[in-house]
């Protein structure tokens, strides 16, 4: 009888340990990092705080907990890639395994709540972000042995090689994460085959560019530069208090934005926000808005090249300013991802903004697709949706990994690959129509 209560006593402690980590990691998806308290846990639980320091010491063991039981659950249900023997054709293996892969949401909104985490650069270690990257870079490793035994035994460089295919997988998969409006966000069977193909694509330029070409990564994330105000400049408070903002956001993301601690990285006392901002809010909604700006000069481009050669030219022409860091330079690229990754409504009037953004600079490429495949196929303006889509998972997948990891890969390498895979899929998919 002892022994009956005891285990009934274990499993009701076990199924609460369970509820609690299930809770916290919807809540951090939601709030992320900063923004989950231990009271929020609480309440959404039901229970009481004794309840929970009883199984976690704090707020820092709790979500590294919830992110490896989120992780090691979903790791159980999924097949390993490398338990598939290949079969004739690498493209339609990747198809399969793609297919198979979970989405954005459900079951892997834990690593979308990982990448929050991974993408800021909080000034002491966080266990939860220091275990989601321990956790990717064995995704990437275990992605990179399926790829090395589809390359050929004798290519120089077949490690490097793999190991790169394992990060423009990954990163093709963690840009469905972003919240994107329209036909972007939409995974469609044809979709992801496609973006099997393009990775086919760039697996077999591999082959060749390993005789000449280093394949390792090379150059480091760049750093973020911080614009000191002139006390010359009458607006030098307000761009001390945005610069601010932005460095407060870039380690603790969004919802780590508060007053006190912008002011003081500032150097300004706290009324002197208010002077320039209504609140807290408006301040954010500045920076979004520079981020936007900063975003959209960089994407807008005027295909003006004619069609035939000049394809890959014009493509990696578009890509390689996103590539080589140009963006992260000016901040836009890791605000404008944290934001896309959000879900807490207190900053959906900014990701709108961001969307819109987005949204012309896709729409107008699809245009430049579909004009141009027009001229020499019937493949009407679904393919060139679906090629645009394409590029942009691989960019948009690219740029997340560029702030993620360190080292990161040549940029003149990287455009080089993605732009000649797309006019390949494009050209190959126009053909068939």
């Amino acid at each position: 009888m002892a022994q009956r209560k005891t285990e009934r006593k274990n499993l009701q402690g076990e199924e609460t340990r369970t509820r609690i980590l299930e809770k916290t990691m919807r809540l951090v998806a939601v709030h992320g990092y900063a923004g989950t308290s231990l009271s929020m846990v609480r309440r959404a639980c039901n229970l009481s705080a004794s309840s929970i320091y009883w199984h976690y010491s704090g707020k820092d063991e709790l979500i590294a907990a919830a992110l490896d039981h989120a992780y090691r659950t979903q790791a159980q249900r999924l097949p390993n890639w490398l338990d598939t023997p290949p079969s004739a054709s690498r493209a339609n293996d990747l198809y399969s395994q793609l297919m198979r892969s979970p989405s954005g949401e459900g079951e892997m909104g834990y690593w979308r709540a990982g990448l929050q985490l991974s993408l800021t650069r909080p000034e002491a270690p966080i266990p939860a972000r220091e275990l989601f990257l321990q956790i990717r870079s064995e995704g990437i490793e275990w992605t990179a042995d399926w790829w090395e035994r589809t390359l050929p035994e004798n290519m120089p460089q077949r490690r490097a090689a793999a190991v790169l295919m394992g990060h423009l997988t990954v990163a093709v998969r963690e840009s469905s994460f972003l919240k994107l409006r329209g036909p972007r966000s939409t995974d469609t069977a044809g979709l992801i085959r496609m973006n099997a193909m393009a990775l086919d694509a760039v697996a077999r330029q591999l082959v060749d560019l390993a005789e000449t070409r280093n394949l390792a990564p090379a150059s480091p994330a760049p750093p973020q530069i911080t614009l000191l105000p002139s006390a010359d400049d009458p607006e030098s408070g307000r761009e001390a208090i945005i610069r601010a903002a932005q460095e407060v956001i870039a380690q603790s993301g969004y919802d780590g934005v508060s007053i006190a601690k912008v002011c003081e990285r500032a150097g300004l006392p706290a009324s002197s926000l208010y002077w320039i901002f209504k609140d807290k809010d408006a301040l954010i909604s500045t920076v979004i808005s520079n981020a936007c700006a900063g975003w959209k000069q960089l994407r807008e481009k005027e295909f003006a090249l004619p069609p035939g050669d000049h394809w890959a030219e014009q493509i990696r022409a578009f890509i390689l300013p996103s590539l080589d860091g140009a963006e992260h330079r000016q901040g836009a690229v890791p605000m404008s991802l944290l934001l896309l990754l959000q879900r807490a409504e207190h900053v959906d009037a900014g990701r709108s903004e961001l969307e819109t953004v987005l949204q012309e600079t896709f729409e107008a490429t699809v245009d430049w697709f579909d004009a141009l495949l027009g001229q020499g196929a019937a493949a009407g303006p679904r393919h060139a949706q679906d090629v645009a889509t394409c590029l942009f998972r691989m960019l948009d997948g690219m740029l997340i990994s560029r702030r993620v990891a360190e080292p990161f890969y040549d940029p003149q390498l990287l455009a080089l690959l993605i732009s000649n895979a797309i006019v390949q899929v494009a050209q190959q998919g126009a053909k068939a129509a």
